[in-house]
């Protein structure tokens, strides 16, 4: 297992690279596979190494390069704490049964395997397992936490470390089944501050209390997060970053990597819905970021959150500085990308400020090729809102969604007229009008609200649907969108009154191929089904060749297939349409946009030959003109 620093750019349509500010992806990746053990400890009732009584001393003893073997089905009543060790080799704990009585590797866990399981437990009000200073290189794999009544963290990271060196780092919980009490709660799963935290092929569940926030996993004194393939579940907010003071001044909550996730509150935490189970939890949001830069968010399910402690929006981008306590916090460079909000409230919620206390402003986000469906204050409470902006968000890049809210009362709502939202692009968007459509507090539906808060927007390309008993007056809005009557009339595969509906176009439709870009207007549904479907099921390559940079496996260009991607010593470029390309209508280029001409480009049938191995590790622009389009790909050349 190694650590991968990585520098690059965002891939972005040709047309939108000249104005507009993208966010900075995250600068380090973890991988997160079983290592190898070259020694091995037992613990059991009899016949071990140690006792079962005698777990802390086995976790005391154990040297780098270690397995921890434990007893099947034995419970463990911590807490237990890991210390620091010399040396840079993992330390595997885990249970002590063949790897084909485990989910296999890149195979979630979930609740039918805790019989075989070694099980920590945590006594109420403690945790099952906690950090010393500086603990390092942990690895637990294929076992169960649990708690005897309410515990505020099951698995407690940090303690209040303030220095960045101080911090545990390198710790890895895989194919884990976490959860809280079932009746009493618990207010969270992992509190993760350290460095280099990764939770992969994990269920956590029964994460809540009432009246406090709760969450399956929070941080707020961290930094490089890997969060993959997981269940979530958490009153609160399912899963945070930020919410409390940072002890290490001036942090950041930085390098967040949260893919193929299936975050979900069940209904039965729902009252007045026929499954409540009788008690009335905090129920907020599914994921929020309070403080965090350079967020990497793809390939997700959210769902089912309903307006209660908070008004019903699944997702935040909210700062807040703890009252003032650490204005350095900012929300910042965010890419949101191929994720499926669904049964909810209302939808994202980016503000820039924390009210009027000092903040660095929120910016660089990118939200683009996400679904959003089901969206409906009647149902589910709240107002209906796709996206709401608030207090002068700058670089905000919305293109390439379907949000089907034909319910709701508006695709964007505005706020905060002191503070205009800066560099506004909201194009290639399939939207439902809503009530109010595009609107601001005091300013009206469409171009007034445009003008007074995105001043200089980029509104164009978009199709928006008439709302339930609301006809969009196209006169409302800049010219170049388009305007079909009701959300039903577009030519959609299957519109299914908006829920689970097929959202690609018939063929022959006017929007197919329409996008400023050249693309279908709306979100890439080939790719997002192929992405977001293996997050509900539980199965995602974490830990295939290059797991933590696949950026780029499937193409978000229609025809066009660019691979391997990250790669090493070439690239090929194949088309998928039968159309022909000839090497003069390919050239890739620096971060800076300058031609590099030393690549050899060879070309057969339909696919051209990249040699990359003269070029040095890092980000690269494929630029591809052919007869029907402008294409601008990232390409990522990796260490050796």
């Amino acid at each position: 297992m190694v650590m991968r620093t990585v520098f690059f750019l965002l891939i972005c349509p040709i047309h939108l690279l000249l104005a507009q500010v993208y966010p900075q992806p995250p600068l380090e990746f973890m991988d997160a596979c079983l290592p190898m053990s070259s020694n091995e400890i037992t613990v059991c009732e009899s016949g071990c190494n140690y006792s079962n009584a005698q777990l802390q001393t086995a976790i005391n003893n154990a040297q780098p390069g270690t397995a921890i073997l434990l007893q099947p089905g034995m419970t463990y009543v911590g807490p237990y704490t890991l210390p620091e060790k010399t040396g840079d080799d993992w330390i595997v704990i885990r249970t002590n049964i063949p790897d084909d009585q485990l989910p296999l590797t890149n195979q979630r866990i979930d609740p039918s395997y805790a019989p075989v399981l070694a099980a920590f437990q945590a006594k109420p009000n403690l945790h099952a397992i906690s950090t010393g200073p500086r603990a390092h290189h942990y690895y637990f794999f294929g076992l169960e936490f649990r708690t005897e009544g309410f515990s505020w963290n099951v698995i407690t990271i940090g303690n209040g470390e303030t220095n960045l060196d101080d911090l545990p780092h390198d710790l890895v919980f895989d194919r884990i089944y976490l959860h809280g009490h079932p009746t009493l709660g618990s207010r969270r799963g992992i509190a993760m501050n350290g460095r280099r935290i990764a939770v992969v092929n994990s269920y956590l569940s029964n994460f809540k209390e009432q009246g406090a926030d709760s969450q399956a996993l929070c941080a707020w004194n961290g930094t490089t997060f890997k969060i993959v393939n997981n269940r979530l579940e958490g009153a609160g907010e399912n899963i945070m970053f930020g919410g409390a003071k940072t002890q290490v001044p001036n942090m950041l909550m930085a390098d967040i990597e949260f893919r193929n996730n299936h975050v979900i509150k069940p209904l039965a935490w729902r009252v007045g819905h026929p499954d409540y189970e009788g008690i009335h939890w905090s129920i907020k949001n599914l994921f929020e970021l309070k403080n965090a830069t350079r967020v990497w968010v793809k390939g997700n399910v959210f769902e089912q959150n309903w307006a209660d402690a908070q008004t019903g929006f699944a997702i935040l981008f909210t700062p807040r500085t703890e009252g003032g306590a650490c204005p350095w916090i900012t929300v910042s460079d965010v890419h949101f990308e191929h994720n499926i909000i669904r049964h909810t409230g209302s939808g994202l919620n980016i503000a820039a400020r924390d009210n009027s206390l000092p903040t660095i402003p929120t910016a660089r986000i990118w939200i683009h090729d996400n679904l959003i469906e089901d969206i409906n204050g009647t149902t589910w409470g709240g107002d209906g809102r796709s996206l709401q902006v608030l207090s002068g968000v700058t670089d905000l890049t919305v293109d390439h969604n379907t949000w089907i809210n034909p319910y709701g009362n508006s695709f964007v709502e505005a706020d905060g007229p002191s503070y205009p939202n800066n560099n506004f692009i909201y194009t290639n968007n399939i939207t439902s009008h809503g009530k109010y459509g595009l609107h601001g507090s005091g300013k009206g539906v469409g171009n007034g609200s445009l003008n007074a808060y995105f001043p200089n927007a980029v509104f164009t390309d978009n199709v928006i649907g008439d709302g339930i008993n609301t006809v969009v007056n196209p006169g409302l809005y800049p010219p170049g969108n388009y305007f079909p009557g009701p959300m039903a009339s577009p030519d959609f595969i299957q519109y299914n009154n908006g829920i689970g509906g097929d959202y690609r176009w018939i063929q022959n439709s006017p929007y197919s191929q329409a996008g400023s870009d050249g693309l279908d207007i709306g979100a890439n549904i080939d790719s997002l089904d192929l992405l977001t479907d293996p997050a509900v099921v539980g199965i995602f390559p974490i830990c295939s060749n290059t797991t933590a940079l696949q950026l780029q496996d499937i193409t978000s260009e229609k025809g066009l297939r660019i691979f391997p991607n990250p790669g090493l010593d070439h690239v090929e470029i194949q088309t998928t349409e039968g159309n022909i390309l000839t090497a003069d209508q390919i050239q890739i280029m620096d971060q800076m946009g300058h031609r590099i001409a030393f690549v050899k480009v060879t070309c057969a049938d339909n696919t051209c030959r990249l040699d990359t191995a003269l070029l040095p590790p890092g980000a690269y622009v494929i630029h591809i003109q052919d007869e029907k389009r402008v294409t601008a790909q990232l390409w990522i050349k990796m260490l050796n």
